[in-house]
């Protein structure tokens, strides 16, 4: 029986990503499937087999040269305010598409509140994907890191614009704020996860969805008998023009075959001249280069890591944001990854640490045994099974 299931996510390539192998394998079983994104992600959605419902966003567009992380002690009242702003911004929108055809399920991202607004409001039922790690009442990404008192700064400012927003909508504010869906779907394995014991039989951890992304174009190495390097921040707090210079001048001359990507945000003019073993790009196919990868550089973004771990390649970690902090120290504690001292990246570090990473037998027999458990975590059949037991029954 086909059913109208309906994706809302925020417009971010590390938010649409994970999502679209289960995009296509609910379509494969005969759903129809909307996915209300930006439109600069509609090609990817299109590609999976959904219809594409684009919207206007507030959020901060990925190629603004000015975008930057904020300051530690704002990081968390800056994004909370973002993504509130967003809520107001996209929820008419979304509330319009809803009207014109009406969803039997809502898939929607933990951050896209406007999302839960509808399912309160609409009475539609709902499951909820986290590409990030999770908090409950044991374990927070900001009591983890220490930073709690500033996690917790303007909270109760921001619970009433939340209310606010909420009753401006016609929404109850209290069935908002109470609003706790029967299904949480984890989209990373369970061992990345802190205190992961403490979360309940709601939450799943279906492991990272990856399938075959059509379009991307395919990538083989140049030189398929020299080790290939992937160097990527992701795609958001990525503009760092010295470091991927460090990195240019780290491998000339060695044996290394070096991807970098750049993001849409630097030009490869401010990187300069770059010896021809290092391939510059504003984007890449990153799961086609990390088959061939032996080393992965990366800001420890969710999305990245679990690509990596799921093809057994080591990772050096330069995370910008606290969520990549965590994913950092998690990836060293179960040995796959080392992290890069900021104050010490120069060219002869980056290459001493690159080298001792790709040469280290331990960690490869690690992440042997991790990539093993990742693919065997589900992946996008059960996280699209449990999607379809969240279906409301029809009267026949």
């Amino acid at each position: 029986m086909s059913w109208h299931i309906a994706f809302f996510n925020a417009p971010t390539i590390g938010d649409v990503f994970p999502t679209l192998a289960i995009v296509a394998e609910l379509v494969r079983r005969g759903h129809r499937v909307s996915y209300a994104t930006g439109r600069a992600r509609a090609e990817a959605v299109t590609a999976m087999g959904a219809t594409a419902v684009p919207y206007e966003s507030s959020l901060p567009d990925e190629a603004d040269p000015a975008l930057a992380p904020p300051a530690p002690e704002d990081y968390f009242g800056t994004i909370r305010s973002g993504f509130l702003r967003e809520a107001g911004t996209t929820f008419p929108q979304l509330e319009a598409v809803c009207a014109a055809d009406r969803p039997d399920l809502i898939v929607y991202h933990t951050q896209t509140f406007a999302a839960r607004m509808l399912a309160v409001k609409h009475r539609i039922p709902a499951v909820q994907l986290w590409t990030y790690l999770a908090a409950n009442a044991h374990w927070s990404i900001n009591r983890h890191l220490g930073m709690e008192a500033a996690a917790l700064a303007g909270m109760e400012e921001h619970l009433r614009r939340v209310d606010e927003l909420a009753a401006a909508h016609g929404c109850a504010p209290d069935e908002v704020r109470a609003f706790n869906p029967r299904r949480h779907l984890m989209l990373y394995p369970r061992f990345m996860q802190f205190r992961h014991l403490t979360f309940d039989e709601r939450y799943r951890f279906v492991g990272p969805c990856v399938g075959v992304r059509p379009f991307q174009q395919p990538w083989l190495p140049p030189e398929p008998d020299r080790p290939v390097a992937l160097v990527s921040l992701g795609t958001v707090y990525n503009r760092l023009p010295g470091f991927y210079r460090t990195c240019a001048e780290a491998f000339a001359g060695t044996d290394w075959q070096v991807v970098l990507s750049l993001g849409e945000r630097t030009d490869p003019a401010e990187i300069g001249p770059v010896p021809d073993n290092v391939h510059v790009a504003a984007s890449v196919p990153q799961l086609a280069v990390l088959r061939h990868a032996r080393v992965f550089v990366t800001h420890a973004g969710m999305g990245g890591c679990l690509e990596a771990l799921r093809a057994g390649v080591p990772m050096l970690t330069v995370p910008q944001t606290p969520e990549q902090q965590v994913n950092a120290a998690r990836l060293a504690e179960l040995g796959a990854a080392r992290p890069l001292i900021p104050d010490r990246l120069t060219p002869a570090y980056l290459r001493d640490a690159l080298d001792a990473v790709a040469g280290d037998e331990a960690m490869r027999r690690r992440l042997r045994q991790l990539s093993h458990e990742v693919r065997a975590c589900g992946g996008a059949p059960l996280a699209a099974d449990l999607i379809e037991a969240e279906l409301p029954v029809r009267a026949h």
